[in-house]
């Protein structure tokens, strides 16, 4: 919004400079934010750990719940070497943590995102600024606001159902996308002006980054978070963002090769797949982690080994 703002006066420098303001509200916000109970338990600073935890969830018993920290911190030790990350024990949280990394990008986000302006020329925006501004709101805008839908619901609807949710979302928008691309006469692809076609693309699209915004987005990095024990966490998940940036860049990289390769219907079909492939993966393998202690959450692996 701010580089719309300025797009007219083309002052670049002030753009870049702006960029700075939330640099420093989070540099004041982590000031003043809590520090984490568990790893005030880990310096052996109990009493701090107490303040922290009455903070954040005053409802439950401290006590309690920092016994039950202490009792993992102590059957932990040491911090874990790779060749744990990738034991027997904890497999099952590493593929479900490489898995929802892989999803997250291979079913089009960031190829939708770093092409939006190509799309929507495609789809009769003709203009510059027609292009421009259909980014800005329609995937800028659509992204922020559809991720306070996951903000307010994820505890209380859980993981799994927005995760689902949002699949079905994204591939019946890609489905959409990839058929209006299918009807729309080659010869009108960015030179005719909007049409119906193109209008239907737009709205596919929307409903497309919303519900990645309500889902893959945000639900994936809270249950890669959440999946792993302490002592492997770090590591675990450092291997699964590397995965998913390791995925962005194959998508951007293949994604106007597979549309000049195969067309954009068919390249729209196949990230539609992809999603329903991350449904009927996550419905079997990914459970849900709502309201479970990282102590219980890691208790499960262990009974399922």
């Amino acid at each position: 919004m701010v580089n719309d703002a300025l797009s007219a006066s083309a002052n670049w420098r002030l753009m870049l400079g702006l960029s700075a303001i939330p640099g420093l509200a989070l540099f004041v916000i982590a000031l003043v934010a809590p520090e984490s109970p568990r790893w005030l338990m880990i310096v052996n600073r109990r009493s701090d750990a107490e303040t922290e935890t009455r903070k954040v969830q005053p409802e439950i018993n401290v006590n309690e719940r920092l016994n039950s920290i202490a009792e993992t911190i102590s059957k932990e030790g040491k911090k874990a070497s790779w060749g744990e990350v990738f034991g027997k024990e904890w497999r099952r949280p590493l593929l479900i943590a490489v898995g929802l990394a892989i999803f997250q990008q291979i079913t089009g986000i960031n190829a939708i995102i770093y092409y939006a302006n190509q799309i929507f020329a495609s789809a009769g925006f003709a203009t510059e600024t027609s292009r421009s501004t259909m980014t800005l709101w329609a995937i800028g805008g659509v992204n922020v606001l559809s991720t306070f839908v996951a903000i307010a619901f994820i505890d209380r609807v859980g993981r799994r159902k927005l995760l689902l949710t949002g699949l079905i979302g994204m591939a019946v928008s890609l489905v959409v996308v990839g058929t209006a691309f299918h009807f729309m006469a080659p010869t009108l692809k960015g030179a005719g002006g909007l049409t119906i076609t193109g209008i239907v693309t737009v709205v596919a699209l929307i409903v497309f980054i919303a519900s990645f915004a309500f889902s893959l987005g945000p639900v994936v990095w809270t249950v890669i978070n959440e999946v792993f024990p302490a002592h492997i966490r770090g590591r675990g998940v450092a291997l699964a963002t590397a995965i998913n940036w390791g995925s962005a860049y194959i998508v951007a990289q293949f994604f106007l090769s597979l549309v000049h390769g195969i067309g954009s219907p068919m390249t729209f079909w196949l990230l539609a797949l992809f999603c329903v492939l991350g449904w009927i993966w996550i419905f079997l393998r990914v459970p849900e982690t709502k309201g479970l202690t990282l102590e219980k959450i890691q208790a499960m692996w262990a009974d399922k080994a």
